[in-house]
């Protein structure tokens, strides 16, 4: 998963991992919040959908929008793209232990959060840019 993710951001420490077989789930500190170049950043959720038609990864940077509004716009505009981010997402809580899930809950509500979904992986991440952590949430793929 580090290896993964550490394409597209500065990871520092590892703050939670889990993974099972059907699941993983992470946090990791950020040297800074900034997104690296591999990672397109659209703003809105419709312009992350249309990039997610020809990159396998995707980002979505909405100040007035939550991940988790940005999740059913995708399921409403594009059902089986927004149905896999939703699917990782709840598949991944089988691997979080208590306050990882709290915090996945709190980034998922939060609408100064950057959303990720890299589809190849099955995965959703989640940018809390005010604290420099990333949390990450792969479901079976």
């Amino acid at each position: 998963m580090r290896s993964r993710v550490g394409a597209w951001f500065q990871l520092d420490e590892t703050l939670s991992f889990s993974a099972q077989i059907d699941c993983a789930a992470g946090a990791f500190r950020l040297v800074d919040a900034s997104v690296g170049a591999g990672l397109p950043v659209e703003t809105s959720t419709l312009a992350m959908l249309n990039t997610l038609t020809s990159r396998a990864v995707a980002a979505v940077d909405d100040p007035a929008q939550s991940p988790d509004a940005a999740m059913i716009e995708a399921a409403n505009g594009a059902r089986a793209q927004g149905m896999a981010m939703r699917r990782a997402a709840l598949e991944a809580r089988a691997c979080m232990d208590d306050t990882l899930a709290t915090e996945f809950g709190r980034l998922l509500t939060a609408p100064a959060a950057i959303f990720a979904f890299d589809r190849a992986a099955a995965t959703v991440m989640l940018l809390d840019v005010e604290n420099r952590v990333l949390v990450v949430a792969r479901g079976g793929t």
